[in-house]
């Protein structure tokens, strides 16, 4: 098992989600339109995304694939890059040329705060995917369960350190309740090998490969714990301003392919096969569970009645105040304006 775990953890760098770093793809992917809807006419726009080809970007290669940014008028160009740069790309259109970009909630309200004049305009992510995982004989249970042990994590970085603050702000643990220890991108490799207890990692990636390995593995999620603002569509200010229709069009078209990746996964992930290089697809099997296990992420309580793609006004402002408390932001964001709803409806 450990020899054939060690084949693979390598993608365990491709299956991160909402940012993590990783080499970004050489060239933008250029999906192809169909013919029927002119693409001449089309305008093209590029999504900037914050990570590298993989399955859980399905939402919008459906859209792609399925024809419905064509329809919005639109040709969407893929550019693969990580989370920090492509928000500073963002706001910079159009002299940047990217005109959208994946990005988390945590980082449109540190970007405001630098003064990048950039909104969230759709939200993937509902939950925080970021989890605390362990052998289930450990006994991970509740954030108690953490107490005197030591957790391992990829660094002082990123969402899964995010992840961590959020678990000992909600808990009021100072950092003697549990020892954390770095250990970079090799969260499930630590776990198997008991070189630490638990780690942080993401509810899609890590967990998914240890018990792909026969490993039973406990999970405590974030999200649980103290829901944080996590991955959507960031624009710039300036393209609401002089372009509405285009951003309309493009959320429009990318809610469409969330839709019909939650009703069809099966399909959704035949399809976003022919938007990963063939040296990122690695272990099949596993990404499929990838996108399986994202799923249930996407949408809410509050998507139910509000729409797909909602962005939640109180997780937000419980965000901006656990960033502040936690010094990850030097003062106040004004969160009303770091986000709108006005292109889900």
């Amino acid at each position: 098992m450990l020899k054939r775990l060690y084949l693979i953890l390598t993608l365990a760098a491709l299956l991160a989600a909402c940012g993590q770093p990783a080499a970004p793809a050489a060239t933008p992917t250029e999906p192809a339109t169909p013919a029927a809807t002119g693409a001449s006419a089309l305008r093209k726009v590029t999504l900037a995304m914050s990570y590298i080809p993989n399955v859980q970007f399905a939402p919008y290669y459906m859209a792609a694939a399925k024809g419905y940014y064509a329809e919005a008028g639109l040709e969407v160009v893929f550019d693969y890059n990580f989370e920090s740069d492509v928000v500073q790309r963002v706001a910079s259109w159009p002299e940047s040329g990217v005109d959208f970009a994946t990005a988390s909630g945590t980082s449109t309200l540190l970007a405001r705060q630098q003064g990048l004049p950039v909104k969230t305009v759709l939200t993937l992510y509902q939950q925080f995917p970021v989890v605390f995982f362990a052998k289930s004989s450990t006994g991970l249970k509740s954030a108690d369960d953490l107490k005197g042990k030591t957790v391992g994590i990829p660094g002082n970085f990123g969402e899964s350190f995010y992840g961590l603050l959020a678990l000992r702000y909600a808990n009021q643990f100072d950092e003697s309740a549990f020892t954390v220890q770095e250990i970079g991108f090799t969260q499930a490799q630590a776990v198997l090998e008991d070189k630490v207890q638990a780690a942080t990692g993401y509810a899609m990636n890590e967990p998914v490969l240890l018990r792909q390995q026969g490993v039973e593995v406990d999970v405590l999620r974030v999200a649980d714990v103290y829901n944080l603002a996590a991955n959507g569509i960031v624009v710039s200010e300036r393209l609401i301003a002089e372009a509405p229709e285009v951003v309309r069009g493009f959320v429009t078209a990318s809610l469409k392919g969330l839709r019909a990746t939650l009703d069809n996964p099966d399909e959704a992930f035949e399809v976003s096969l022919g938007f990963i290089p063939e040296a990122n697809l690695g272990d099949v099997d596993l990404q499929r569970q990838v996108l399986l296990e994202s799923l249930p992420y996407w949408y809410s309580e509050k998507t139910s009645t509000e729409g797909l793609g909602y962005t939640d006004a109180d997780l937000w402002k419980a965000t901006e105040q656990f960033m502040r408390d936690a010094g990850l932001l030097a003062g106040p964001v004004e969160v009303a304006d770091a986000f709108t709803n006005e292109f889900i409806r």
